[in-house]
């Protein structure tokens, strides 16, 4: 795959992907910190289940087009410094994607156990969603955040990026230990946008 087109994967699918799960219809506090927990969160995303079944594939598609891009950008690296950080970054990322994914498909599910007025399952799969969620984005974040080293090493991109990167890994990891239920988690993910759409842009400017 040519750089441009990395550059414009990394540019596109990121702002698809939020936006994805911003018009899901999904209540603005996310569940650990919603009035009345776990259980009035199920049944208020119950409301929606249609959407939330529609945008969670949407985003599903998007994320996991990014995380190609984002592979493909490791190949690169590879090209100039193929360490063994930059193969286990590659290796982490895809094994937090894969969670990741999980978690799209369990706040699906929980979404449509709510509508049938089965709460008590719905809660049950938000757990899942959240336990496997901040499992998969520790993994995805220490990827990227390796990901950023390599390219650090190897003068991929801008010393800036490639900082940038290293920074969001950091914040990934720390923020899906400590508080991944809680509203502060927003960061990491707007981060994680705000450096993928620079760097595919800075990609598209300066690759062949």
């Amino acid at each position: 795959m040519s750089t441009k087109t990395i550059g414009w994967i990394l540019a596109i699918f990121p702002i698809l992907g939020i936006l994805s799960w911003a018009t899901a219809g999904l209540p603005s506090s996310p569940a650990g910190e919603f009035e009345g927990g776990y259980a009035a969160f199920a049944t208020e995303i119950g409301k929606n289940s249609d959407r939330i079944h529609v945008n969670m594939g949407l985003a599903a598609i998007a994320y996991s087009v990014l995380i190609a891009g984002v592979i493909c950008l490791r190949g690169k690296v590879a090209e100039n410094n193929n360490s063994a950080f930059t193969a286990l970054a590659g290796i982490l990322v895809v094994i937090g994607y894969a969670a990741t994914i999980a978690e799209n498909g369990a706040y699906s599910a929980a979404a449509s156990l709510s509508s049938e007025g089965l709460v008590t399952e719905a809660v049950s799969m938000l757990t899942l969603a959240a336990t496997a969620g901040g499992y998969g984005t520790a993994i995805l974040a220490l990827g990227i955040g390796l990901l950023g080293y390599s390219m650090f090493k190897s003068k991929t991109i801008h010393v800036i990026s490639s900082s940038a990167f290293m920074f969001v890994g950091i914040i990934g990891v720390i923020g899906s230990i400590l508080f991944y239920d809680q509203g502060l988690i927003a960061i990491y993910y707007f981060s994680l946008t705000i450096t993928t759409v620079a760097t595919g842009i800075e990609l598209i400017r300066t690759g062949k």
